[in-house]
């Protein structure tokens, strides 16, 4: 699998795309979904992983919602192996930083769960919602996009319908 392609795909496993479990030979499944107003940036990654073999776009009239699927491959396995071990929740592997050194994985991530908040011409924050992480995999996540990328990222708390979650934060400077 090209640089590219792995990059788009890891930036979309820590976002809202997800791999389908592994089959007896090793294979596994990737899908993603989206909205009706995301329909362009569906079609979008679509393109960008042609070589994964991706379906024609599917609807979900009811939900206004549009995804594809690729056919299964090992090298998706290889990623569903790390991405969720034990055939558990979707964690942070530990090599996050090896698996995405290239920006558009980190632009996938960030167009997936970031949020620009700009409250006047000298404050804009981003925050990428990391809901599904423990606080562990989100240290992981802020080490590798400083090493990578030279952002400084921190992990903060929120507390949502009475739940502790975690999201990463980047500060006006970086």
């Amino acid at each position: 699998m090209e640089s590219c392609t792995r990059n788009i795909l890891v930036g979309s496993l820590l976002g809202d795309g997800w791999l389908y479990g592994i089959s007896k030979t090793g294979k596994s499944i990737y899908c993603v979904k989206y909205n009706d107003k995301s329909i362009g940036y569906l079609e979008w990654i679509r393109e960008q992983v042609a070589e994964i073999n991706p379906s024609e776009l599917k609807s979900i009239p009811k939900y206004s919602q549009h995804y594809f699927f690729t056919k299964s491959s090992i090298d998706l396995g290889n990623l569903r192996k790390i991405f969720y071990p034990n055939e558990g929740k979707k964690r942070v592997p530990k090599n996050i930083a090896k698996l995405m050194d290239n920006p558009i994985g980190l632009a996938v991530w960030y167009q997936d769960d970031g949020t620009l908040d700009r409250r006047s011409k000298y404050h804009w924050n981003v925050r990428i919602a990391t809901y599904c992480f423990p606080y562990e995999d989100c240290v992981l996540l802020t080490e590798a996009v400083k090493t990578n990328f030279n952002i400084q990222m921190s992990v903060c708390r929120c507390q949502m319908r009475g739940k502790v979650y975690y999201q990463l934060y980047v500060p006006s400077k970086s």
